[in-house]
C-alpha cells in the first residue's frame, strides 16, 4: 500500500472510512500551489459538509466525506458564497482550481468518472472584483520602528532577535514572499561581480536574482554567527527552541507570518502580515524613483501590469483625482 492508494480496511468487524493521502499526491505542484490547494481543499469540503475544517486531516482525507461534494450545485453554491464574502477575482478562481484538481485525483483513483472534473472545469466562476486588494502599508518610519524595535528587544535570546531582524529586514528591503523566505537557503547567497545576490525560489518555480543591500547583508551576517551550519542546501532561517538552541530545521512559510505579527506587536504597530512588508517595498521603492520594471523584476511578477496595479492603488491615493478636483474647486470660490 502507497500513500496515494486509499486505505481500504479488512473486513474483519464493521466498515471503516476509505481516506487518501492528498498531501503527497501534491508533490509534483509547486509550494504556492501546494499551499493554496491545501487551504481551498480543506475549506470546500468542510463547508460542503458543513462541518469544522479543523476536523479535516488532509493526509487522511476520507473519500466519502470528498465524493459527494464533486457536483456542479454544491461547487457554484460554494463559489457564490466566496464571492459574497468580498473575495476577489484570483482568490475565487484559484479556489475552483483547488476543487477541479481534487476531482481530477479522485477519478485517477477510480473513484468518480473523469466526466465529474470535467463538468466541474465547465463552470464558470462568479465575477468578482478586479485588482489589488485592500491591504496595509508602512511608512519609512514605521519600518525603521519596526526593525528597531526587533534589536532592542530584551530578556530575548540573541539567536532570536538575529534570527527575526534578518528575516524582517530581507522581506523590507527586498520584497519577498513568505514562502521565499522559507525556502531560502546558504548557497542560494552569491556574487554577482561586485554585488551580492540571492538566488530566490519563486511562485511557479520561477528563479530570480535579488541584489542585496548592504544592510540586509549586514543583518544575515549577524544571523550567521548565531547559525550551527550555515552553509549548502541547509536552509538560512531555521527554528529555535525555547532553551536557545538553533536548529539546522527550516521554518515554515506559517513561522514567517507569526515573526512578522510578533514583531508588530513589539513595535506597537497594527496587525500587518508578510504581504503587508511586500507592499510596503513596493510603494518605498517606486516613492524613491524606481521603475515599475525595476520593482516587477525584483518582486518576480510576470507582468508589469500586476506591478502596476500593486504599486498604483494606493499610491495615487497621496495624489488622488478626487482632492486634486476638490481643492481646485476651493481655489475658484476664493
Amino acid at each position: 500500500m502507497t500513500d496515494l492508494i486509499p486505505y481500504r480496511p479488512p473486513h474483519a468487524g464493521p466498515p471503516e472510512l476509505e481516506t487518501v493521502n492528498i498531501a503527497v499526491a501534491m508533490a509534483g505542484l509547486s509550494r504556492h500551489t501546494q499551499r493554496a490547494y491545501r487551504r481551498w481543499i480543506r475549506r470546500y469540503v468542510a463547508d460542503v459538509n458543513q462541518i469544522d475544517p479543523a476536523q479535516i486531516n488532509l493526509e487522511q482525507l476520507v473519500v466519502e466525506q470528498v465524493i459527494p461534494t464533486l457536483g456542479p450545485a454544491p461547487l457554484k453554491a460554494w463559489l457564490g458564497r466566496l464571492k459574497s464574502l468580498a473575495l476577489g477575482k484570483q482568490s475565487i478562481t484559484q479556489a475552483k482550481a483547488a476543487v477541479v484538481w481534487l476531482a481530477h485525483f479522485m477519478a485517477d483513483l477510480g473513484r468518480v468518472d473523469y466526466a465529474v472534473p470535467k463538468g466541474l472545469s465547465a463552470i464558470k466562476a462568479p465575477k468578482a472584483e478586479v485588482g489589488q486588494r485592500s491591504g496595509t502599508w508602512l511608512t519609512q518610519d514605521e519600518i525603521r520602528q519596526l526593525i528597531n524595535a526587533l534589536r532592542r528587544l530584551e530578556g530575548g535570546q540573541a539567536s532570536v532577535r538575529a534570527r527575526n531582524a534578518a528575516l524582517i529586514i530581507l522581506i523590507v528591503t527586498c520584497g519577498l514572499r513568505r514562502d521565499e523566505i522559507a525556502a531560502a537557503t546558504w548557497e542560494d547567497l552569491a556574487r554577482q561581480g561586485r554585488n551580492n545576490v540571492l538566488r530566490v525560489h519563486g511562485k511557479g518555480e520561477k528563479l530570480r536574482m535579488v541584489k542585496l543591500p548592504e544592510m540586509t547583508i549586514a543583518a544575515l551576517e549577524n544571523w550567521r554567527a548565531h547559525h550551527p551550519l550555515p552553509q549548502g542546501n541547509r536552509p538560512i532561517f531555521t527554528r529555535i527552541w525555547k532553551n536557545g538552541l538553533v536548529t539546522t530545521t527550516g521554518i515554515t512559510d506559517r513561522a514567517v507570518w507569526m515573526v512578522v505579527q510578533q514583531a508588530a506587536k513589539l513595535a506597537g504597530l497594527p496587525r500587518i502580515s508578510p504581504h503587508d512588508l511586500r507592499r510596503s517595498f513596493a510603494r518605498g521603492a517606486y516613492e524613491a524613483g524606481v521603475s515599475f520594471e525595476l520593482i516587477r523584476q525584483s518582486l518576480g511578477h510576470s507582468s508589469i501590469a500586476t506591478t502596476e496595479r500593486y504599486v498604483n492603488s494606493v499610491l495615487e491615493l497621496d495624489r488622488a483625482a478626487t482632492d486634486i478636483w476638490a481643492n481646485s474647486l476651493q481655489e475658484d470660490e476664493e
